[in-house]
């Protein structure tokens, strides 16, 4: 089975975009139309999207966030990142745990997740001063979203949110950033 990578690109764009026409969610997520069609009939079968004659909303962002995150784990498990030591900056996203240190959350972005947009980029990015995180090569969709913070990249927070569920760490703390995010909006 392969990894639902695509399936991302579907809860990205709806985290992003809010309430949504199934038709602009395709275009946004450049993918074909029955597929995103298929993907919003899921989500609302599981509870997590209402679809209101074509156009998606989230009701639930919890729900909506606990159910990419087991979509995450299916994905972690796929597509294998490497642990690397690396020296945060702006060409890379932080999510998970390291997202949560670039905002000032936690003291060290170590064991955290870290995307890059080619597998090359690695090489590069390496340091032996760094933090150990676990860095995957992924797909470019995430860091059309990126938002900077101070100096460094993170994906949209419904992401961050389903890195750190996938990562195992449920606790106050998810409990905390959920909240500060949408009661911003869901930015």
């Amino acid at each position: 089975m392969r990894p639902p990578t695509r399936r991302e690109r579907v809860y990205i764009a709806l985290w992003e975009l809010g309430r949504v026409r199934v038709a602009e969610l395709s275009r946004v997520a450049e993918l074909p139309y029955p597929y995103v069609h298929r993907e919003i009939r899921r989500l609302e079968r599981e509870g997590a999207v209402v679809n209101n004659a074509g156009t998606v909303e989230i009701p639930d962002r919890k729900a909506f966030v606990m159910l990419w995150a087991e979509d995450k784990r299916k994905i972690f498990e796929r597509v294998k990142g490497m642990r690397v030591k690396l020296l945060p900056g702006p060409e890379i996203l932080l999510s998970g745990s390291a997202a949560l240190w670039a905002i000032g959350k936690v003291l060290s972005p170590a064991g955290g997740v870290a995307y890059v947009r080619k597998p090359e980029e690695v090489a590069r990015l390496k340091s032996a001063r760094g933090y150990p995180m676990t860095l995957y090569s992924y797909d470019d969709f995430a860091f059309r979203f990126a938002k900077r913070v101070g100096r460094f990249s993170l994906p949209p927070w419904g992401m961050i949110l389903a890195d750190l569920l996938a990562q195992g760490m449920y606790t106050r703390l998810f409990e905390e950033v959920f909240e500060e995010v949408v009661e911003n909006g869901g930015g």
